[in-house]
């Protein structure tokens, strides 16, 4: 097992192995009758670091515990004061960047293991103990199996983009408030594709837009399975399956897309009918609102 799932990038060993975890982690949840156990984030990075094998991450596996283990404590309490909801996304959000600031850390998973609590409106310490044990098994998987970047692997250089992903954030959150779309205002796979796009200025245009559509495409499969299926296990294997085929023909490597199918799984069911209208949305202006910012930044990295 070890060589299959290090040996060859996107095997099928390596996705039933990641595919078997998070279907763990569902199953729990159903054995506690407690969806906050249900964490999209857990999802990417089990994609992520098994199968896509993200170089960025796997780097420093230690933080793959301690980053989202500090913000999910950090969405967690915020979450509990008496303040606006946009309020508490924002608090939320420059926490977590001067988190990732002092650690110099582009673990974007680590941004929606603190946003989600405040999305979901989590209360239960379950909700912590969790993303804990969760992302502590992810990082004794890594160094039992010997997961290790690829050979020709770029060490890490961190470069804060921070003020650029505060002021587009900020921007729709306002929007969303003032046409009282307020529960859209923080899609947390959304912000954690806006926080890797921002660290890549050479991102083609076309790959951009294809990271709208995947995402869109991931949102409207876990809405409907969510609405058709009751078994949530079933569920989370078709979503799982579902966004692993429309990634292989969109010739695209995104963890996130597989915390997008999960999401709505954990949402208020009031928030799931406009949830893939809000995604495409969202996500539009987010990709297109970097690629213009960038190309007016660097403009000779922007490859149409």
């Amino acid at each position: 097992m070890n060589q299959c799932i290090l040996g060859k990038k996107e095997s099928s060993v390596s996705y039933i192995f990641a595919f078997a975890f998070i279907l763990l982690m569902i199953a729990v949840a159903v054995l506690f009758e407690d969806r906050e156990i249900i964490l999209p984030e857990v999802a990417a990075l089990t994609v992520g670091i098994f199968t896509f094998r993200e170089d960025k991450w796997i780097q420093r596996p230690f933080h793959i515990f301690l980053l989202p283990s500090i913000t999910a404590i950090l969405g967690f309490g915020i979450n509990f004061l008496p303040i606006l909801f946009s309020l508490k996304l924002l608090i939320v959000l420059i926490g977590m960047l001067l988190t990732l600031r002092l650690f110099k850390s582009q673990l974007a998973p680590a941004l929606a293991t603190g946003l989600l609590p405040i999305v979901t409106n989590a209360h239960s310490f379950l909700f912590l103990f969790a993303i804990f044990a969760f992302v502590l098994v992810l990082f004794c998987l890594i160094k039992v199996l010997k997961i290790k970047p690829i050979e020709d692997s770029v060490p890490i250089i961190y470069v804060s983009h921070n003020r650029w992903l505060l002021a587009i954030c900020i921007i729709w959150f306002l929007i969303a408030y003032s046409l009282d779309y307020v529960y859209y205002s923080a899609i947390p796979p959304v912000i954690v594709i806006a926080f890797e796009s921002l660290n890549h200025p050479s991102l083609k245009l076309n790959v951009r837009l294809k990271r709208i559509l995947a995402l869109t495409g991931a949102s409207l499969i876990g809405c409907l399975t969510i609405q058709y299926l009751d078994n949530l296990i079933l569920a989370g294997l078709i979503d799982l399956l579902l966004v692993a085929v429309l990634l292989k023909v969109m010739n695209l490597r995104l963890p996130p897309a597989f915390a997008m199918v999960l999401l709505p799984m954990i949402m208020p069911k009031e928030t799931i009918l406009h949830l893939t209208l809000a995604t495409f949305l969202m996500s539009t202006y987010f990709m297109i609102g970097i690629y213009i910012i960038q190309k007016k930044k660097y403009p000779n990295p922007i490859d149409l």
